[in-house]
């Protein structure tokens, strides 16, 4: 028998997933992400951790994602879900196995 995920647990569980996951996946998890959100977080994410592609299609390197936080991760993860319901779901599914 597999627990619910709590909806408001969902960006916590994804920055503990980001978090144990290899530089390449945390740049899939935050690529995959960021398709997801509003230009004004793509903005917010590039000015701390530089520039990473248009605003149209943003790509993170794994070496830039050494520099995310699980804060900004978390919320990288709230406003995908806000813009795209079932988004975070679907990117933590890719890698729970």
């Amino acid at each position: 028998m597999t627990a619910a995920i709590d909806t408001a647990s969902e960006p916590h569980t994804i920055s503990q997933l980001f978090l144990l996951s290899t530089a390449e996946q945390r740049a899939d998890i935050v690529n995959r992400l960021l398709s997801n959100v509003s230009h004004e977080m793509v903005a917010s994410l590039a000015a701390s951790i530089g520039d990473f592609g248009d605003d149209q299609h943003p790509r993170v390197t794994p070496e830039q994602t050494e520099q995310i936080t699980p804060a900004q991760m978390e919320e990288i993860a709230a406003t995908a879900e806000q813009h795209s319901p079932g988004v975070v779901d679907k990117v933590a599914a890719l890698y729970n196995h």
